[in-house]
């Protein structure tokens, strides 16, 4: 990766972790970022990465993922590119390809405990709970973690809500496909995910979407009312599934980073 691109991409990453985008500055990476691929001036892997990141922070979801399994084509074997398209992945609602990719992430770990942990993060996003489980365990040493590594230590009380109440990962992942489903029939735009862990070993779904509280509650509403029809049992003592305004969203969570 050479110098300039190194420098695009970590500008998008930036914004990306801090929530604050340049659209100026976006766009013109992203023009630049087309322009090479058009020139084959660059490595077109990162090329397509330069141009997952532009889209997520544009709030384009379709094109989020084309560019992301553009990318992933191309360098399935790189972590770095892995990765970052997993995480944008999970933020955009696309948590089926999301998880695939974390378990490509974690295919290439290879001891690296900071690889292996970016994968649980990808695969517990996904609702993915007894591999992202597998990995934190610290009876697995295979990917050396060690105590303070163990981020997800709460992931077994959560697993274990979940397999008592029935829900198993099919379940989960189905809800949460007719949760985004719903939102994007109502003509909105996901923007962020984050997953709320409560004491109970329950959990609040949240997506952050550009509307007012007042219509993500009708989004909600609306949530509700398709779960309830297409499940027998949608479960909302365990998992539900909010939205809430973008301009509430608070930098919390953590970004694969490239190595600067």
């Amino acid at each position: 990766m050479d110098a300039l691109t190194l420098e695009w991409l970590s500008e998008l990453i930036d914004m990306t972790i801090s929530a604050q985008s340049n659209a100026f500055r976006v766009k013109r990476i992203e023009r630049e970022a087309h322009a090479l691929l058009n020139t084959s001036g660059g490595r077109a892997e990162i090329c397509w990465l330069l141009l997952t990141f532009a889209a997520f922070l544009q709030g384009d979801r379709d094109r989020c993922i084309r560019c992301a399994e553009a990318a992933y084509a191309l360098a399935k074997h790189d972590a770095m590119i892995v990765g970052n398209a997993a995480s944008l992945l999970n933020n955009v609602g696309a948590p089926r390809l999301a998880a695939a990719y974390g378990r490509q992430l974690l295919s290439l770990s290879d001891g690296d405990a900071r690889i292996a942990v970016n994968a649980a993060r990808v695969l517990y996003g996904a609702l993915c709970f007894e591999e992202a489980a597998e990995i934190v365990s610290l009876r697995d040493n295979r990917h050396g973690l060690t105590e303070s590594d163990g981020f997800l230590a709460f992931i077994g009380g959560l697993l274990s809500t979940f397999q008592e109440h029935g829900v198993d990962v099919e379940l989960r992942m189905a809800l949460l496909e007719s949760a985004i489903s719903t939102i994007c029939a109502e003509g909105c735009r996901i923007r962020r995910t984050t997953p709320v862990n409560y004491p109970d070993d329950t959990m609040r779904y949240e997506f952050f979407i550009e509307q007012s509280a007042s219509q993500c509650g009708s989004i909600d509403y609306a949530i509700a009312k398709v779960l309830t029809e297409k499940f027998d049992d949608a479960h909302p003592e365990v998992v539900t599934f909010v939205c809430r305004p973008l301009t509430s969203y608070t930098p919390a969570g953590v970004s694969i980073e490239v190595e600067r």
